[in-house]
């Protein structure tokens, strides 16, 4: 019995051993970092700023931060913004915010076994994409705080109907859209999402004086369409849409949101 005790020491040692060993060669591996989301997303929002749409409760500026970080969570890609109503001429274009994508890590490992030195070469490929990283954190968070607390401030939230006419023109907002949905690459997107804060009562000559939407919003096969106070949907055809009284129904549902 005296020689098998040591021999059992010995061999718990040396699976001990090798199996640091092992976990050390894993230590500096690319998949041990973190996880880059990759998911590639465009937001599209139409914001109801006229005073005939009383009935739904108007966006602000944690609503429009919400949004947004829908896409920073998640990947990347595009934010945009129109207003719908009768916005001033230089103010009718789509508002626009970019994210832009992480550097994903790679593993440049060889071997399953590999060697110290091969070790340290990932460790340090490693830490130039964390770097990089961090720089385009920082810069994606620069351009949302300045979209936040500039755009968003001057041109959306402090609306005011041009020339004082409170009119109500999706016509044009569904015309932004659809220019916007045509420009190249948009199959590339994992995801677009296309948002209508609005009743969708259409007064595009003057307040009170409703017409019927003469436009057809054109949506892409990767689109999918959200519709927050809309009342009357049949413009839309048999198009699939996901409807919301409100606001809050609209963002509870934000709150699960997953990119598949």
């Amino acid at each position: 019995m005296t020689f098998f005790r040591p021999f059992l020491l010995l061999s718990f040692l040396s699976i001990a051993l090798f199996s640091c060993v092992d976990d050390a060669s894993k230590a500096h591996t690319a998949a041990a970092e973190e996880d880059i989301p990759d998911c590639k997303i465009m937001i599209i929002l139409g914001d109801d700023r006229s005073g005939s749409s009383q009935s739904i409760q108007k966006l602000d500026k944690a609503d429009y931060e919400a949004v947004i970080n829908i896409i920073t969570e998640n990947g990347n890609g595009y934010f945009a913004s129109t207003i719908i109503g009768n916005p001033a001429p230089n103010s009718k274009e789509i508002f626009r915010l970019k994210v832009s994508a992480l550097k994903p890590y790679e593993d440049i490992l060889t071997s399953d076994n590999p060697t110290l030195s091969e070790q340290a070469k990932q460790k340090k490929h490693n830490e130039k994409i964390k770097a990089k990283n961090e720089k385009i954190k920082k810069k994606n968070q620069s351009r949302v705080n300045t979209f936040l607390s500039k755009t968003l401030t001057s041109s959306i939230l402090t609306y005011e109907p041009y020339k004082g006419n409170d009119i109500t023109n999706i016509d044009l907002a569904f015309n932004h859209i659809n220019k916007l949905l045509k420009e190249p690459n948009m199959d590339d997107y994992d995801k677009i999402i296309v948002v209508l804060f609005t009743d969708g009562v259409n007064e595009p000559v003057r307040s009170g004086k409703i017409e019927a939407i003469e436009n057809t919003l054109e949506l892409t096969d990767n689109a999918e369409l959200y519709l927050v106070g809309w009342k009357d949907t049949s413009v839309f055809g048999g198009a699939e849409i996901n409807e919301f009284e409100g606001k809050e129904g609209f963002f509870s549902y934000l709150e699960d949101f997953e990119c598949l």
